[in-house]
């Protein structure tokens, strides 16, 4: 009897070494691969600086500003630039939210009910065929300058990629767990949102990070047609007085700017889909 008790300890004893092994292993490959994308990521910002260097010396500063040119526009302007931020930050924060409450709305509703998705989806499909750009002129002479012009522009652009991704979303909940629920009893709504809506997340999520962008882009364009604030204003009128290297220095500070809201919408993505556990498409 000890004789079987010792064995099975110094079995459970082995394959309790086997796993801290393989987990030792696990992390030190995780590391390893984490440093090499490291490396990766600076060799990559090292040759693009160098190239620029390269490029910059063979141009005049009013044609192509240096790195350390356009520094020294950014040091010089960066109040206005500070400033010029917060404003389209704030554009695309508020077209963003309208765009992507509209998307979700009317993509539970076309992805619920076939019918209103085969009368609606038609002309939703014409709509985003439209380019948004060629739209900024009339949406101006109507809406007037200002704020307005440039969040409506960023709704409607950003919008679409949520709308087909809630769609998709929505129509893909499994069969086999839609009979289920009814089966239990649950009436459609209760299927909606305590099954459909919640597989649906993985790619609403994803759709809102694709608008973020998507958004960015749209406040940009509305600023260059009529911004008088906004990093998008900032570049014209720099532009306009041949201070390249300002508007280097902004377009970097909008760049920024994008990346911010789309890491956010990542962060945001992967918070939320760890607390449900669920997983992102294509995972």
């Amino acid at each position: 009897m000890a004789t079987s008790v010792n064995m099975a300890r110094g079995g459970l004893i082995t394959h309790e070494h086997l796993h801290a092994a393989e987990a030792r292993t696990l992390a030190a490959r995780l590391m390893r691969e984490r440093i090499v994308h490291n490396l990766a990521r600076i060799l990559v910002l090292v040759l693009v600086v160098g190239g620029w260097q390269a490029l910059a010396q063979r141009y005049a500063v009013t044609l192509l500003p240096s790195p350390a040119e356009t520094w020294e526009g950014f040091t010089r302007g960066r109040s206005l630039i500070f400033s010029s931020s917060i404003d389209t930050a704030t554009e695309i924060a508020l077209g963003f939210a309208i765009g992507a409450a509209v998307g979700v709305a009317l993509g539970a509703l076309i992805g619920q009910f076939k019918m209103f998705e085969g009368i609606v989806h038609p002309y939703l499909v014409m709509y985003q065929s439209i380019p948004k750009a060629g739209l900024a002129p009339m949406i101006i002479l109507v809406i007037g300058f200002g704020l307005m012009p440039k969040v409506t522009l960023a709704a409607m652009a950003s919008f679409f990629p949520v709308l087909e991704n809630t769609i998709i979303g929505i129509q893909r909940a499994d069969a086999d767990s839609v009979k289920l629920f009814r089966g239990l009893g649950a009436n459609q709504w209760q299927t909606f949102l305590k099954l459909r809506l919640i597989s649906a997340l993985p790619g609403i999520l994803t759709g809102i990070r694709i608008g973020v962008v998507i958004a960015t882009v749209s406040v940009v364009v509305a600023e260059f047609v009529a911004g008088r604030i906004g990093l998008g204003a900032l570049m014209i009128s720099a532009n306009a007085q041949a201070d390249t290297a300002l508007v280097f220095a902004a377009l970097f500070a909008l760049t920024v700017v994008g990346l911010m809201f789309y890491f956010s919408a990542a962060l945001a993505e992967r918070a939320i889909l760890n607390w449900l556990n669920l997983t992102a498409p294509g995972d």
